[in-house]
Protein backbone atom coordinates (compact mmCIF):
# COMPACT_ATOMS: atom_id res chain seq x y z
CA UNK A 1 0.00 0.00 0.00
CA UNK A 2 2.81 2.41 0.84
CA UNK A 3 4.51 1.62 -2.46
CA UNK A 4 1.25 2.44 -4.26
CA UNK A 5 0.93 5.78 -2.46
CA UNK A 6 4.60 6.60 -3.02
CA UNK A 7 4.45 5.96 -6.75
CA UNK A 8 1.24 7.98 -7.05
CA UNK A 9 2.81 10.91 -5.17
CA UNK A 10 5.91 10.76 -7.36
CA UNK A 11 3.63 10.77 -10.41
CA UNK A 12 1.85 13.84 -9.06
CA UNK A 13 5.11 15.68 -8.40
CA UNK A 14 6.45 14.81 -11.83
CA UNK A 15 3.18 15.94 -13.39
CA UNK A 16 3.36 19.22 -11.48
CA UNK A 17 6.91 19.86 -12.67
CA UNK A 18 6.03 19.04 -16.27
CA UNK A 19 2.91 21.21 -16.02
CA UNK A 20 4.93 24.19 -14.80
CA UNK A 21 7.45 23.69 -17.60
CA UNK A 22 4.65 23.45 -20.17
CA UNK A 23 3.03 26.57 -18.71
CA UNK A 24 6.26 28.53 -18.98
CA UNK A 25 6.65 27.44 -22.60
CA UNK A 26 3.03 28.25 -23.51
CA UNK A 27 2.96 31.68 -21.85
CA UNK A 28 6.35 32.68 -23.27
CA UNK A 29 5.41 31.75 -26.81
CA UNK A 30 1.71 32.51 -27.08
CA UNK A 31 0.88 35.35 -24.66
CA UNK A 32 0.28 38.80 -26.10
CA UNK A 33 0.56 40.48 -22.71
CA UNK A 34 3.29 43.13 -22.74
CA UNK A 35 3.02 44.97 -19.42
CA UNK A 36 3.40 42.26 -16.78
CA UNK A 37 4.45 39.15 -18.64
CA UNK A 38 6.74 37.82 -15.86
CA UNK A 39 3.87 37.99 -13.37
CA UNK A 40 1.51 36.29 -15.81
CA UNK A 41 4.18 33.67 -16.47
CA UNK A 42 4.63 32.89 -12.78
CA UNK A 43 0.98 32.91 -11.76
CA UNK A 44 -0.33 30.97 -14.75
CA UNK A 45 2.32 28.27 -14.66
CA UNK A 46 2.27 27.77 -10.87
CA UNK A 47 -1.45 28.11 -10.17
CA UNK A 48 -3.02 26.69 -13.35
CA UNK A 49 -0.70 24.52 -15.41
CA UNK A 50 1.11 23.02 -12.41
CA UNK A 51 -2.02 21.69 -10.66
CA UNK A 52 -3.47 20.49 -13.96
CA UNK A 53 -0.25 18.58 -14.66
CA UNK A 54 -0.28 17.16 -11.13
CA UNK A 55 -3.86 15.97 -11.57
CA UNK A 56 -3.02 14.33 -14.88
CA UNK A 57 0.10 12.76 -13.34
CA UNK A 58 -1.91 11.41 -10.40
CA UNK A 59 -4.52 9.90 -12.70
CA UNK A 60 -1.89 8.29 -14.91
CA UNK A 61 -0.04 6.87 -11.89
CA UNK A 62 -3.21 5.45 -10.32
CA UNK A 63 -4.36 3.86 -13.57
CA UNK A 64 -0.89 2.43 -14.15
CA UNK A 65 -0.74 0.97 -10.64
CA UNK A 66 -4.21 -0.54 -10.87
CA UNK A 67 -3.61 -2.04 -14.30
CA UNK A 68 -0.27 -3.43 -13.21
CA UNK A 69 -1.79 -4.97 -10.10
CA UNK A 70 -4.87 -6.57 -11.65
CA UNK A 71 -3.71 -7.53 -15.14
Amino acid sequence: MFKFIGIVLIGGLAGYALGVAAGIFIVNNFSTNVQDKPLELAMTSIFFFGPMGALIGLIIAVVYQLLRRYL
